[in-house]
């Protein structure tokens, strides 16, 4: 495979902000059409959760970088004690804090 020339390399930025860009003008253009609580708004947002749900997991179990050097066991240490913190408190720096320190512990002692 050829590598990308100067100028093809900026007709991809190009075509990629275009092609962003249109997608944001019609949400603009059909943001006031849509309401609210309706049933589209509804699909978006959860959509949109499980999208974020799906990156997070994707995280989780298969992690670069510095998590990498974790086990699984390590890091849903951290996890359970975040969530459970968050389902007694229902206050998210406390469950961060938690879930944080749980993982560190989690780290020095396993």
């Amino acid at each position: 495979m050829d590598d990308y020339g100067f100028l093809q390399s900026w007709f991809a930025v190009f075509c990629a902000v275009l092609g962003t860009l249109i997608w944001r003008a019609a949400g603009v253009m059909l943001a006031s059409r849509i309401p609210a609580g309706g049933l589209i708004m509804g699909w978006v947002n959860t959509m949109a959760y499980a999208l974020v749900a799906a990156v997070l997991l994707l995280i989780f179990v298969h992690p670069i970088g510095a998590l990498a050097t974790t086990s699984l066991d390590q890091r849903f240490v951290g996890l359970a004690a975040g969530l459970v913190m968050m389902f007694f408190s229902r206050r998210l720096i406390l469950s961060l804090f938690c879930g944080a320190s749980a993982f560190a512990l989690a780290i020095e002692l396993m």
